[in-house]
């Protein structure tokens, strides 16, 4: 069908990886291949049998020759082929019970390093097309077509993959953000789903707090990055306005909530996710966990409510030297300054199990609201003490806000000093300003001034220069505009 040279660069650009097959084959042993296929083949029958290509490589103990030009003629070709394939076999993974379209997806983004999981490129390519490739495959070696496959045909509509999950356990209910892959980042998906989920633990009548957690390496790492420059790009930022809003509105609810909401910060939780664990009544951090608003390094501002929540949590000095550094900080530091709690992550269920308790004793008509508990004050280590001093100066704010350095023979003074210069000035500036009056008005009219001065952020060069800055994995260059 295709040569050696060919068929790798066909699977390189269909999956978008640095490796094709072949030369995977190469550096992981071409035994482990044939050994692999040959033990699928036992399983599962002739489909998976090593090819005798493959069989005479193996005995020959040579490796593939990957010399060669690459045809183009038989490229989509190949594609369609690999494609075929692939479909069918996730397809059958699914019919039996081996994994859900979500694990599946998540398992090839994880494992083999593909940009888009098999279902996802199913939507991208079109559900009728990709049945008849799996069609071609399954006539020419005899296989059923997935009953799963056949279904989705029929519904006409693309795959829906579950990004939140919900379980509940001795009256306690564990929303669970299930990307991990990009590190739980939030879109409108995650956003909608979040927000019908949360809606269905706070109806159920049996549940008495709500744990918000993320799956891997992540509580939440802010949002989707992309959204945000694709929409700068196409001048739609009144799409950037109205995710936003959506999620102010969520955090809203969750903020409000009359059950007890938790928040277990096992991982990052940056940006967006930052301002989701602010959100809750209790955050627990363990070991493992890390908190950080990083926006203003990225010419853009807390926009969840970041800058409206976290100075009433711990004060607008320490809430602006996070915001302006962008420092992240661990769980000891978090607690040091009445963030979070810090609990070990073996100890975390435990924890749960008796704030849970403490609300079922408590006098009153509203139990659950009674045990509730938004922020405790603490005495401030020296050093966040000097931190804290720092910020309320208003001379030193006003110093970095047109660009200055303030001066000190402080060395961790000058080292915060140099780092909030780093960052965009309009960001800066925006934040301060949000700060300060979000303190004088109500949380909710707060939240609308953070909502109003979003159109002017996003529309700076300084939100497009940082925010690709990301995507490209460099250092930004901020003009101030």
């Amino acid at each position: 069908m295709a040569d050696i040279p060919t068929i790798d660069e066909a699977a390189k650009r269909v999956w978008q990886i640095g490796m094709g097959p072949f030369l995977l084959m190469n550096v992981t042993g071409i035994p482990i291949a044939y050994h692999s296929a040959g033990t699928l083949g036992e399983k599962f029958g002739s489909f998976y049998r090593p090819a005798h290509k493959l069989k005479e490589e193996f005995e020959s103990k040579q490796q593939w020759n990957l010399e060669g030009a690459v045809d183009e003629l038989r490229i989509e070709a190949v594609q369609n082929r690999l494609l075929g394939v692939v479909f069918l076999v996730v397809g059958q993974l699914v019919d039996e019970g081996v994994g859900r379209i979500e694990d599946i997806d998540l398992g090839a983004k994880v494992g083999l390093r593909w940009s888009l999981g098999p279902f996802e490129l199913m939507n991208k390519i079109g559900i009728e097309k990709s049945l008849n490739l799996v069609k071609i495959i399954s006539q020419k070696y005899g296989l059923k077509i997935p009953r799963i496959l056949e279904e989705q045909r029929q519904k006409k509509s693309p795959w829906q993959f579950k990004r939140v999950e919900l379980s509940i356990k001795d009256a306690i209910a564990t929303i669970t953000i299930n990307r991990p892959e990009a590190l739980n980042a939030l879109n409108e998906e995650v956003v909608r789903q979040l927000a019908e989920t949360f809606t269905q633990a706070e109806q159920d009548k049996n549940v008495q707090a709500i744990v918000l957690t993320g799956k891997g390496k992540a509580f939440v790492a802010g949002a989707d990055i992309g959204f945000f420059v694709k929409n700068i790009e196409n001048k739609s930022i009144d799409k950037i306005v109205e995710f936003t809003k959506a999620g102010q509105e969520l955090l809203l609810r969750i903020d409000q909530s009359p059950k007890l909401v938790i928040a277990v910060i096992d991982g990052l939780a940056l940006g967006g996710g930052a301002e989701l664990a602010l959100a809750a009544d209790v955050r627990l951090m363990t070991e493992r966990g890390a908190i950080g608003f990083p926006e203003t390094g990225i010419g853009i501002y807390p926009g969840l409510a970041g800058t409206q929540r976290l100075p009433r949590l711990i004060g607008a000095a320490l809430a602006k030297y996070l915001i302006f550094t962008g420092d992240i900080i661990n769980a000891q530091q978090a607690q040091a300054i009445g963030l979070a709690e810090y609990v070990p992550a073996g100890e975390v269920s435990e924890k749960i199990r008796l704030k849970v308790q403490g609300l079922r004793f408590q006098p009153g008509a509203d139990q659950f609201q009674a045990g509730k508990v938004k922020g405790e004050k603490t005495s401030l280590m020296p050093a966040y003490e000097k931190i804290k001093n720092l910020f309320e100066n208003n001379n030193n704010i006003s110093d970095w806000l047109s660009g200055q350095a303030m001066e000190t023979t402080d060395p961790s003074l000058a080292r915060i000093s140099k780092k909030v210069l780093s960052k965009a000035p309009q960001s800066l500036k925006l934040a301060n300003q949000l700060i300060d009056e979000g303190l004088k008005t109500t949380l909710e009219a707060g939240i609308e001034l953070e909502l109003a001065h979003l159109p002017e952020i996003f529309s700076t060069r300084d939100a497009y220069e940082g925010l690709t800055s990301i995507l490209q994995r460099r250092k930004p260059v901020f003009e101030g505009r």
